[in-house]
C-alpha cells in the first residue's frame, strides 16, 4: 500500500463552508469529496465528472427503499412480470 500524504490549499471561508453544507447533504466530508474528485480526475485523465445530490422526489423514493415501504417480493421474474402488466 503507498504511504499518505497531506494537501494543502487556501479557500475562501465562505467557499468552504457552503462546499462543506452540500457534501453533508450528500453524507460526504469534505475531504471524501476531494479525494473522489482526485480519484475520478486520474481515473478520465480530465474533470469531466458532474455530482449532484438526488432530487427530492428520487430521495423520498430511495428513503421508502431503506424503510422497506411499499416493497413486493417476486419469486419468479414471470412474478414480476405479471405484475409490471397490470
Amino acid at each position: 500500500m503507498a504511504g499518505k500524504t497531506t494537501i494543502q490549499i487556501r479557500v475562501d471561508e465562505d467557499l468552504k463552508k457552503q462546499a462543506v453544507k452540500v457534501f453533508e447533504k450528500m453524507h460526504m466530508t469534505l475531504s471524501q469529496a476531494i479525494k473522489l474528485f482526485l480519484g475520478q480526475a486520474v481515473s478520465q485523465e480530465g474533470i469531466g465528472i458532474e455530482f449532484r445530490r438526488p432530487s427530492k422526489e428520487l430521495q423520498e423514493r430511495m428513503d421508502e427503499v431503506e424503510r422497506d415501504e411499499d416493497m413486493m417480493e417476486f419469486d419468479t421474474v414471470e412474478e414480476l412480470f405479471k405484475e409490471l402488466d397490470r
